[in-house]
């Protein structure tokens, strides 16, 4: 994570914070805590039935924890509905979504956060890796963005980044949608169904961080076409 202290402006919008973790115990302690900083209202790491100590590191790092029990897990999209779920009573402005792999900084929220007090109208700011593309794996790299143009073509909305985990969405946004995809295409369907209103869209340039002989869970091209076709079917 980037020791650079975040730049958080005045006023900031209430926010609520979902982490998907699933055996993340080397890294959830430093995606928390690289959250503290920015004032949340909560952070809720949903664990979907780790192994390790991911739930117990997670909380003494200063979140609330959501444990799935092995056999009720399915995949990201099920993790990500079910933090929704146990948050949408809650009165706030903003579904902040990231990883628990360690895969994004933190603080690069701070862009979000920066984005919005310029632009308050914005809807749904998606993290972009597009400037720090060097660093992803050229196949996984070039197949997001085949499908990020691809889906974005059909929904008519220029997506960056469509598989980026890294992303803030407007509560009243979010709400309305009914949600139906475990796996990775959770994204791109919240994506593709928020497309169908008149949104303010962003793309806000974060860092891309891919760690040696691990990481993320996602499997390049299978998941990316699984992806495509899921979300034409939602």
């Amino acid at each position: 994570m980037s020791p650079t202290q975040p730049t958080i402006p005045g006023a900031i919008p209430r926010i609520f914070a979902i982490i998907a973790a699933h055996d993340e115990a080397e890294h959830i302690g430093r995606v928390v805590a690289g959250l503290l900083p920015f004032g949340l209202q909560r952070i809720l790491v949903v664990d979907d039935a780790s192994q390790d100590d991911t739930a117990t590191l997670a909380e003494a790092a200063g979140a609330e924890v959501l444990r799935l029990p092995v056999g009720k897990g399915g995949g990201k999209g099920q993790v990500l509905r079910a933090g929704i779920a146990h948050l949408r009573g809650g009165d706030f402005d903003f579904y902040l979504f990231i990883d628990g792999d360690g895969q994004h900084d933190p603080s690069d929220l701070s862009g979000f956060l920066n984005h919005l007090a310029a632009h308050p109208e914005a809807d749904f700011l998606i993290g972009s890796r597009f400037q720090d593309r060097g660093k992803i794996p050229g196949k996984r790299w070039k197949t997001n963005a085949l499908g990020s143009w691809t889906l974005g073509r059909i929904a008519g909305v220029k997506w960056e980044d469509s598989q980026s985990g890294f992303r803030m969405i407007r509560k009243k946004v979010l709400d309305r949608l009914e949600l139906r995809s475990k796996g990775f295409a959770i994204e791109m369907e919240i994506a593709m169904k928020a497309a169908d209103w008149n949104l303010h869209w962003a793309h806000i340039p974060i860092r891309a961080i891919y760690h040696e002989g691990g990481g993320s869970h996602f499997r390049g091209v299978s998941d990316t076409w699984w992806i495509a076709w899921f979300s034409l079917q939602c």
